[in-house]
């Protein structure tokens, strides 16, 4: 049964990576660093879950699996290495977001077209 709610839970998040790809990445305010930083909070804790749920390989292709797995190393690092930006600091906050949405695109990448999450 734990293997269920972990495939669910894994579908569940890379589908919202794909809605978030698809539906929430465009143009930046920069003369908005409140919108700017809300926006980064939300990437972000969509990466994290990322981190945490998507915790296996979805597909059998031993050139995609290896894909993947390097797509999850480079997500954990990028988590671990989160930091407080000052909601002031619109070049750092800026920065933070294009460097999380790009590895948003590289998981979609990745896993968006698999049998487990089409």
């Amino acid at each position: 049964m734990d293997d269920i709610v972990r495939t669910a839970e894994q579908v569940i998040t890379l589908a919202r990576v794909r809605s978030y790809v698809v539906d929430a990445i465009g143009p930046v305010d920069t003369d908005d660093p409140e919108g700017l930083s809300s926006r980064l909070i939300a990437a972000r804790n969509l990466l994290t879950e990322v981190s945490t749920t998507v915790t296996q390989p979805t597909t059998d292709d031993v050139e995609g699996v290896a894909e993947q797995i390097l797509t999850l190393e480079a997500v954990r690092a990028l988590v671990s290495e989160y930091g407080d930006v000052p909601a002031t600091d619109t070049g750092r906050l800026l920065g933070h977001l294009m460097a999380t949405e790009v590895q948003l695109m590289e998981v979609n990448g990745v896993f968006g077209e698999s049998e487990h999450t089409a």
